[in-house]
């Protein structure tokens, strides 16, 4: 239940918000992201979409071409009020919410990607994995197989629990392994038998 100092507070929140600048994180359409930059930049809205050097490997040749280096976002910097501006923006799916508010992103962290993609360190986006999380083993023996983060012992190694015949089994496995389930195919998933 929601007190008038809750109610205080979030109005303060939000009336800074809407006096100041600040970065947020835009969901695109799959492949996007480029036409998002260049519609955003021709509507005067600051943006940031960083970009990665890749080798497109094609039949008949090699090319290398700038990819995002994280798919699927682009980094706005506005004030709260210029929200409706990003969403009509095609192309634009979302901007990313956390407890119902905009999410904002630090100056700080914006700044140090842009740093370090300027010194030309080498980088590439892995996919958050955490505790509780559905996860798909990608390589290997188990490869297909779906299961669920226990633990997380190091950087490189994942206890993940495999249900089976109301069995849990546990297998320890590499990071590079690994990739989330969708949202899709985790519906898709629950609707089988046995839970898997």
């Amino acid at each position: 239940m929601k007190t008038d100092t809750d109610e205080k507070v979030m109005m303060n929140c939000m009336e800074l918000l809407n006096d100041s600048l600040h970065w947020y994180a835009v969901y695109t359409k799959p492949r996007h992201e480029k036409k998002v930059v260049e519609l955003l930049t021709a509507r005067g809205i600051e943006n940031y979409l960083p970009l990665v050097s890749g080798i497109h490997d094609w039949s008949d040749r090699k090319q290398v071409i700038q990819e995002p280096l994280i798919r699927g976002y682009v980094f706005v910097r506005i004030l709260l009020k210029q929200t409706l501006y990003v969403l009509e923006t095609y192309g634009v799916v979302h901007i990313v919410m956390f407890k119902r508010l905009y999410a904002t992103i630090p100056d700080f962290q914006i700044d140090a990607l842009k740093r370090v993609l300027a010194c030309g360190v080498e980088l590439s986006a892995k996919d958050y994995l955490q505790v509780g999380k559905m996860v798909e083993v990608i390589a290997g023996p188990l490869k297909g197989v779906v299961g669920k983060i226990q633990r997380i012992e190091n950087e490189e190694k994942f206890i993940i629990a495999l249900d089976a015949v109301q069995t849990a089994f546990e297998v320890k496995i590499n990071i590079n392994m690994l990739k989330p389930v969708t949202e899709k195919k985790r519906k898709k998933l629950f609707t089988l038998p046995l839970g898997l």
